[in-house]
């Protein structure tokens, strides 16, 4: 078995620092500004690593947008396909429209008497249209 061994290293003491004087207060030269070191050129493959600052809120940006677009597509469509709807079922009224026009104009041709025949004539009148269709001039 060994024994430790006391260390011997001296211990330093702290000294103080001399003082300044005030008035002989050496001029300081600056030193002379350093040269830039040239920038290397950047490969494609490094380049394509390091992403520019502002590029991770430029595609944030266009997402974003693309993303309102794309809301913007769906509104679209979704009151397209209603349109549709509507059509469809406003040629389908205008079909029995035209049916029953077709009757009431072959029973005016077989009616003699004036008040009846007035009164089929009023009926059979097309109506104007209570609500104005507005197309938009870039679908005309």
């Amino acid at each position: 078995m060994t024994t430790a061994r006391k260390s011997t290293a001296r211990k330093s003491t702290a000294r103080k620092a001399p003082a300044r004087k005030a008035t002989a207060r050496k001029a300081v030269k600056k030193a002379p500004a350093r040269k830039a070191a040239p920038r290397p050129v950047a490969t494609a493959a490094s380049a394509a690593k390091a992403t520019a600052p502002g590029a991770a809120d430029l595609a944030g940006g266009l997402r974003s947008y693309l993303a309102s677009v794309e809301a913007e597509v769906r509104a679209v469509s979704a009151l397209s396909e209603r349109i549709d709807a509507l059509v469809v079922d406003l040629n389908d009224l205008r079909d029995q429209q035209a049916k029953r026009l077709i009757v009431l104009d072959t029973l005016r041709g077989s009616v003699n008497d004036k008040s009846l025949g007035s009164f089929l004539d009023s009926a059979i009148r097309p109506r104007k249209t209570r609500v104005p269709e507005v197309i938009p001039a870039r679908l005309t």
